[in-house]
């Protein structure tokens, strides 16, 4: 058990050195794109994880969860190699289509495989931990991102391109190592398109499901889908690439310290998330009025607590659901992502062409306090009517 935590860990870590990340935003506004160009390229990054997802995911229940991680690597590999010999809107574009396909075969295919393996050795109830452990892992490589993009600030971005593809060939390598997933094993008789009605079935039969797939979507498209655009804010108020990556790079020690703390909070009652997402959107709001260097920190806050509120929910939704659908009920939860990050960059696209990044923010930031206070009040209703 101990070389399977390792390997996953390891698997976690490789998937998050990505040496252009932090400053990746930054330098399609440095290139030259507008603000509408931008927003279309990383929606279609969104619509192809969109379509890719569920498919993805049974495909992974079906087949192998480990080879469709490696393929994932694989077209990884294939953005950052046409960023760099195109670095121009059409190689953007096409390689953020690459990246969906990277983000539909990892998002709910990897959180299956590890969920099942701890079954199959009598160890589910540690997943949260694990899980927790795993995206501290995650946000270390993402540090490691962040050092190395620092380091290589005064060098422009194609060193950090040139990186991002190494570090992809070597998640390929990670994810081979992987061990195959038990449940594949077990429900191969079960057709491809009959375990994707079956996925979708579950989340449609069970409000609980349900409930938790919408609330985890906001929440990772709030969190994680909107932080692609500090570097924006950082470069909007003046600071260096070297500056923007160093900043990053606290937001990830936060994020870390957050999926570490997560699965102490396993019991904490669902309204106090809602809650907490309602002052998260304030401080939001707050960032964007301040609009500030040290406006930043606010962002890292910001970031780590909606990590940890996403890492809760997952925990929650695992226990939730059949191991013979786990990757494709992981991969309907990313379709509620990806649907949400679309409409997130298009109304970024549209605020920041007719107004500013800055309003853009606040704009987003008064409509993730509107959301929690909506649920928030949704939560106290029905504990009155109980």
């Amino acid at each position: 058990m101990q070389s399977f935590l390792w390997r996953i860990y390891v698997f976690r870590f490789c998937n998050a050195f990505t040496l252009i990340f932090p400053i990746y935003v930054a330098m399609f506004v440095d290139i030259g794109l507008s603000p509408t160009q931008i927003g279309f390229c990383l929606t279609a990054w969104s619509v192809t994880t969109f379509l890719l997802q569920a498919l993805a995911g049974a495909a992974a229940d079906r087949w192998s969860r480990r080879y469709v991680l490696a393929f994932g690597q694989l077209a990884f590999a294939g953005c950052f190699t046409l960023w760099w010999v195109a670095p121009n809107f059409a190689g953007i574009l096409a390689g953020l289509i690459l990246w969906g396909i990277k983000s539909a075969a990892t998002n709910g295919v990897y959180e299956a495989l590890v969920f099942d393996t701890l079954k199959a050795n009598e160890r589910a109830e540690d997943y949260l931990q694990v899980l927790g452990r795993s995206r501290a892992f995650d946000s270390l490589g993402s540090l490691a991102s962040a050092v190395g993009a620092a380091l290589l600030g005064g060098m422009g971005y194609e060193p950090a391109i040139v990186g991002s593809i190494a570090a992809a060939v070597v998640g390929i390598v990670a994810a081979m190592a992987l061990p195959g997933a038990p449940v594949a094993l077990t429900v191969a008789s079960i057709s491809f398109f009959d375990r994707l009605r079956m996925g979708l079935g579950e989340v449609r039969r069970r409000p609980a499901v349900l409930a938790i797939v919408v609330f985890a979507a906001c929440v990772w498209t709030m969190g994680p889908g909107l932080q692609e655009f500090w570097p924006v804010y950082g470069r909007g108020v003046g600071l260096s690439l070297s500056a923007i990556s160093v900043i990053v790079g606290c937001q990830f020690v936060v994020e870390a310290l957050g999926n570490l703390a997560a699965h102490r909070l396993q019991a904490v009652q669902t309204h106090w998330f809602y809650a907490a997402y309602l002052v998260f959107g304030l401080m939001l709001a707050a960032a964007a009025a301040l609009y500030t260097a040290p406006g930043m920190a606010l962002l890292i806050v910001y970031s780590g607590g909606l990590r940890l509120i996403d890492a809760v929910f997952e925990g929650r939704l695992q226990a939730l659901i059949p191991s013979e659908t786990r990757a494709t009920i992981g991969a309907v939860k990313g379709l509620g992502v990806q649907m949400g990050n679309t409409c997130l960059y298009a109304l970024i696209a549209g605020v920041a062409h007719a107004a500013s990044y800055r309003a853009a923010f606040l704009c987003i930031g008064l409509i993730v306090f509107a959301m929690g206070l909506a649920w928030l009040a949704g939560s106290a209703m029905r504990a009155r009517s109980n």
